[in-house]
């Protein structure tokens, strides 16, 4: 379909969602709404008495209760939602004569267990529909990759496709009906104000409260808006237990998990020779890395076609969704260093004698004038990526990313242009082309794996013949922490344990 076609395709969808509206369909799920009110008691509680004894409570019943939400197929399909009940079990067992509303603590897990052990009548519903309508026209819109994952399995025998909201550019011309998991709020406007079919219905649990259409930032600022009008149909058994805390009062009530960054603990200085800023980054699987200001990391998109999967992103782009291909025990970096080193043969000796100089020479400057100082010279020298001279005394880290700036550095630093830049340049193509055999296996290794149990699941192994790289890692990102903190070098790209994303989606 030629993007001219796609973009007539779309002003015609949306003139006719604009004339018939979009419909809610509000479900009745009394487990759900008991686990809503309870988790809504929970919070009330937190923000009166702070998260230090409730937290770890909070946030698994936060993940039960987002995956009842928006993951609606039936248990068989869905192992999430009897883990995030367990653990809420256990917490709140856990906290039995630490806390003195033990009250809370019972109705809590009496609400975790009635929901691992019920299912979701928005799923019956979402089926009921697809098949009434003709499942050769439908597709679903989920909220997330598990959802996704989660939802395909088990639609899979009636052929109906699920989507992400930033997917819907591939809906088939022939589907005429989407439905929607989730509250309208969890969705982009585009979903509505540049829809993909004639039709689109919200499927939503009756206890979450809010069901506005979302609409665009500028909305506010242009004449004539768009704005959908809104059919709400009511199904099953709306009853709901009373709550203490009304829906208006200013909890810190949040519905999709989030993570808990405790602050910043780095000292206020510059980091040493051996150190980096680096961001923490939690990863599927109880795993995380501390990314440093590298130019690109290793990443892979299961949903490219074989061959295509495997490449890098820049540090920037590094955004939870991302799926990041990592080393285990050590940085792929270090390991490329030393293949190149093997490629350059009978010139290696030469070319790691000439980086070792200007690298001496580099800490030498740094120890004497400081990082500022000297990022302010080579600045004024017209060195583009200056911010990062820290990171070019590491060992592994073969020279600035623009050549030019290597001869300005080696300039700076009063050395000779060469050898030193031709054997910085020869020393990166090796690493090419050792990079470029490494993905030619991954990506075999990954056209073997089985990529749906990737998505639902965040994270898998891979196991590759290459000397050094047997035991690779795909982990899906999480969260990024919004601030960095000083690290050794070394510790920067390497997965370790941490639980602290157990129960973000």
């Amino acid at each position: 379909m030629s993007r001219v076609h796609d973009v007539i395709r779309r002003y015609k969808a949306c003139a006719e969602v604009m004339e018939h509206g979009v419909e809610i369909f509000v479900v009745g799920d009394p487990a759900g709404a008991r686990l809503n009110a309870a988790t809504r008691r929970l919070a009330h509680t937190v923000s009166e008495n702070g998260s230090d004894v409730w937290g770890d409570l909070l946030s698994a019943v936060n993940a039960l209760r987002w995956r009842r939400m928006t993951q609606p197929q039936p248990g068989g399909f869905h192992p999430a939602v009897t883990e995030a009940a367990n653990a809420v079990v256990r917490e709140a067992h856990i906290l039995r004569g630490a806390v003195s509303d033990e009250a809370l603590l019972d109705e809590i897990a009496a609400a975790a267990q009635e929901v691992r052990q019920t299912d979701s009548p928005v799923g019956a519903e979402l089926r009921r529909s697809i098949e009434e309508a003709d499942p050769s026209i439908c597709a679903v819109v989920a909220s997330s990759n598990p959802a996704r994952a989660g939802m395909q399995e088990w639609l899979t025998s009636l052929a109906v496709p699920v989507f992400l909201p930033g997917e819907l550019g591939e809906v088939s011309e022939r589907v005429e009906q989407l439905y929607v998991v989730g509250p309208p709020c969890f969705f982009p406007p585009s979903l509505v104000t540049a829809p993909a079919t004639n039709e689109l219905t919200f499927l939503m649990p009756a206890w979450f409260g809010h069901r506005a259409i979302p609409t665009s930032r500028l909305a506010g600022q242009a004449d004539g808006a768009m704005k959908a009008k809104v059919r709400e149909r009511a199904v099953g058994d709306l009853s709901e237990p009373e709550s203490p805390a009304s829906n208006d009062e200013p909890l810190e009530d949040t519905y999709y998990p989030q993570p808990m960054w405790r602050g910043r603990t780095s000292a206020d200085r510059e980091p040493a020779p051996d150190e980096a800023e680096a961001w923490k980054v939690l990863l599927a699987g109880n795993l995380a890395i501390w990314l440093d200001d590298g130019d690109r990391i290793r990443t892979l998109d299961p949903r490219q076609p074989a061959g295509e999967r495997v490449t890098y992103a820049a540090v920037r782009d590094v955004v939870p969704g991302t799926y990041l291909v990592l080393r285990n025990g050590e940085t792929e970096r270090g390991a490329m260093h030393e293949a190149a080193m093997h490629l350059m043969g009978s010139h290696a000796g030469a070319i790691k004698a000439t980086q070792r100089g200007w690298k001496a020479a580099l800490e030498a400057r740094l120890a004497s004038v400081g990082a500022a100082a000297s990022i302010a010279e080579l600045r004024a020298r017209g060195v583009r990526s200056a911010a990062r001279v820290r990171a070019w005394t590491e060992p592994t880290l073969i020279s600035p990313k623009h050549e030019h700036d290597l001869v300005l550095l080696l300039e700076w630093l009063g050395l000779a242009v060469e050898p030193s830049h031709r054997n910085a340049m020869a020393l990166r193509r090796a690493v090419y082309r050792a990079s470029a055999d490494l993905r030619e296996e991954l990506e075999g290794a990954v056209s073997r794996a089985d990529l749906a149990a990737l998505e639902r699941d965040g994270h898998m192994s891979l196991e590759i013949e290459r000397e050094g790289f047997r035991s690779m890692v795909v982990a899906r990102v999480q969260a990024r922490s919004p601030y960095t903190e000083i690290v050794p070098r070394p510790h920067t790209r390497v997965p370790f344990s941490d639980r602290s994303g157990e129960w973000l989606e």
